[in-house]
């Protein structure tokens, strides 16, 4: 009797990672990737960055169509699996999705890394996930056994209530980043006009039709409001961006922090649980009057008072709006001085440090 058994091939004679990334225009993951996936090749071999991106075919406002997004995924898929099957990585560094096809899409794909003995590094930038852990059991089967990512205590302390099997957590806020060109703490106001800005996606998930809902009762109750935004449109209705006096579309990466330098006030009332903007982070450094729904992810920031808590509705908006209106500058020193306490933990050096650090410790990562 012959046994015939597959042939792959051996292991490369190298620790080789597989590294997932999202487009450096896709909000938040994408302005993380701009930061860590360089970082990651620098310091590791790397032996294919794979995009998770959909294209928009140039669009300069709306996000990208749904079957773009079936095609991006099943490219992901097909290219992450063959190059698994192949046997030629050994370990998987993936941003985690948080639900639908693509948490789906990530699931298989970590599945298929632990059937091949491959190390896998999950990097979770949200918030939601742990407690869609806990309710699903098959969910943390597929997702059990990775190393963990994620942005705060908190976070952290939610993913292992949450009973998914974890070879380790470790806890790597997002990077701040460099301070917007013309810091206002302490500057005299240009006009009696409060500016109100937009940076991200526009949808009713993160909030945006609360900010103009507010922006258009401020204006009612006689605050003189300028509404300016940058960002993909989601699901935006035309009604709703009347109250928008400047649509500049999607900033590249450079042009994102000038573009705090014309604006006072940031609202993110998000419907759902964020992880850690960088756009909260970005407003801090900026010396914005920045405010928010509360997240695990961002817990921090307001427990120690860099971020003022609001709830996730019109009324409520236009309260912290009304008050920036009274006392900004007020707003702006006690904010500043909350985040200046509190900076030192998201400098991008030390977030450098300690991710290099994380893959030295799995033996993955170049020293010196």
């Amino acid at each position: 009797m012959f046994l015939f058994r597959p042939r792959f091939p051996r292991r490369p004679s190298r620790p080789a990672v597989l590294v997932f990334r999202h487009s450096a225009r896709l909000g938040g993951m994408g302005r993380a990737a701009e930061f860590f996936t360089p970082l990651l090749t620098s310091r590791c071999h790397v032996s294919a960055v794979i995009s998770l991106s959909a294209d928009r075919k140039g669009s300069e406002k709306f996000a990208a169509s749904w079957s773009a997004k079936v095609r991006a995924t099943a490219a992901a898929l097909g290219e992450g699996a063959y190059r698994l099957v192949r046997r030629t990585q050994t370990a998987v560094y993936l941003p985690v999705s948080q639900w639908g096809p693509q948490l789906l899409r990530d699931a298989f794909l970590v599945a298929l890394a632990r059937a091949v003995r491959c190390t896998v590094v999950l990097h979770l930038h949200g918030a939601q996930l742990p407690a869609r852990l806990a309710a699903n059991r098959v969910l943390r089967a597929l997702l059990g056994g990775s190393h963990w990512l994620v942005l705060s205590e908190a976070v952290a302390a939610r993913l292992v209530a949450s009973g998914c099997p974890a070879a380790s957590v470790t806890v790597l806020r997002n990077p701040a980043p460099a301070p917007a060109p013309a810091p206002k703490t302490g500057q005299a106001r240009p006009s009696r006009v409060l500016r109100v800005g937009w940076l991200g996606t526009m949808t009713r998930v993160k909030g945006f039709d609360l900010v103009c809902g507010a922006v258009e009762e401020a204006r009612a109750q006689g605050l003189e409001v300028e509404f300016r935004v940058a960002g993909l449109r989601g699901d935006v209705p035309v009604a709703d961006m009347a109250c928008v006096d400047q649509d500049l579309g999607v900033l590249d990466l450079s042009d994102a922090l000038s573009f705090w330098t014309e604006v006072d006030a940031f609202v993110l009332p998000a419907r759902w649980v964020e992880g850690l903007p960088f756009v909260l982070l970005e407003g801090l450094q900026a010396g914005c009057a920045v405010a928010a729904t509360p997240s695990p992810g961002s817990a921090e920031l307001f427990d120690r008072g860099c971020v003022e808590p609001v709830e996730a509705s019109v009324e409520s908006v236009a309260r912290f709006l009304t008050v920036c209106g009274d006392d900004l500058e007020g707003i702006r020193r006690r904010q500043h001085k909350a985040w200046q306490e509190l900076r030192p933990r998201y400098e991008a050096g030390r977030i450098e440090e300690e991710f290099v650090r994380f893959w030295q410790n799995l033996g993955l990562g170049r020293h010196g």
